[in-house]
Parts: structure tokens; C-alpha cells; sequence
């Protein structure tokens, strides 16, 4: 008898660790699944000024258009320079070199987000996974100085080469 006390005294004395080590594996599983960090890098730029915004919704990956009031990028790479007129009031305004336009087509935008079309859509038929799916989505950094009819025309030619769907990026602000 007096052996079995001895040993229930021991089991019950000694510290078992598997629960609290259950525990914090489903706290540090939840805190990783709960934890995001969905920015868009945006350059600071004195050719940018991204407008504020009390958007709630999160960025996805997409091709990143950037309109600055000098020039238009495209994931980086430099695609058309803007000009700068001034008008009747001798105001300046930045606008798209009309022997670079066919219409509210910016050609050599076209041509750049077309080949982004057509690399996407090739990865998603080799991988056939459907997160490499074409969506046709944009994220569009334009400069809020710049005229609308700038925007109009990125956003048509954007359109025309299968992107349809816009994401602007914003800083978020209050309002």
C-alpha cells in the first residue's frame, strides 16, 4: 500500500505541460490567421499626391498603374511621359501627348497592360490553380492634381486591353 501512495504522490506532483502547450499553439495559430498586412507600397514622390479617403476595404495584388503628374508606370517600369500645357487661364495642366493617343487610347499603355493580360492569363492555363486566375484587376495610384480627363483615359485604355475591374489606391484618412 504504502507504494501505491508514493507513486500517485509523484504523478500528481509533477507538472504536466501538454495542455498548456496545446494552448498556446491554437492562440499562436489563431494570431497568425488574424494577422494581415495587405499594404500597397506607394513611392513618395513629389509627382504624387495619393487623395485621402475613408475606404475600409484592403488592397489585393494586382498590376499597379501609377499616373503621376510626369509620367505613367506600370509595376515599376516607366511606359509614357506626360506633357504640360497651359491653358486659357494660364493655368498648367498635365495631359497624355495627343501623337501618343489614338482617340482616349493611350497606345503604348495598351500595348504594356496587354502583354500583362496575356502573361496572366498564360500562368493561370499552365498552373490551373484558381488563385492564378485572370481577374482583369488594377490598382490605380493616380495623382489627385491631375484633370480627370487623364484618369478617363487611362482608365479606357485599361479597360480596352481586359481590365475592367479598378482598385484606387487612397491614404486613409478620416472625413
Amino acid at each position: 500500500m504504502g507504494k501505491r501512495k508514493l507513486r500517485r504522490q509523484s504523478e500528481d506532483g509533477g507538472l504536466n505541460i501538454t495542455s498548456m502547450m496545446d494552448m498556446m499553439t491554437i492562440i499562436l495559430v489563431f494570431l497568425l490567421k488574424s494577422y494581415s498586412t495587405d499594404d500597397v507600397s506607394v513611392a513618395p514622390s513629389k509627382d504624387l499626391q495619393v487623395p485621402v479617403s475613408t475606404s475600409e476595404k484592403a488592397p489585393k495584388l494586382a498590376v499597379n498603374v501609377v499616373v503621376s503628374q510626369r509620367e505613367i508606370v506600370v509595376d515599376g517600369e516607366s511606359v509614357l511621359q506626360l506633357t504640360t500645357t497651359q491653358d486659357a487661364n494660364g493655368v498648367e495642366v498635365t495631359q497624355v501627348p495627343d501623337d501618343e493617343k489614338r482617340g482616349q487610347l493611350i497606345s503604348a499603355l495598351y500595348e504594356r497592360l496587354l502583354e500583362k493580360a496575356e502573361t496572366a492569363k498564360d500562368l493561370a492555363m499552365r498552373t490551373g490553380r484558381a488563385e492564378f486566375e485572370f481577374k482583369g484587376e488594377i490598382l490605380l495610384q493616380c495623382d489627385k492634381r491631375l484633370p480627370f480627363s487623364v484618369i478617363r483615359e487611362v482608365m479606357f485604355t485599361a479597360g480596352q486591353a481586359q481590365f475592367g475591374n479598378f482598385r484606387f489606391v487612397v491614404i486613409k484618412g478620416s472625413g
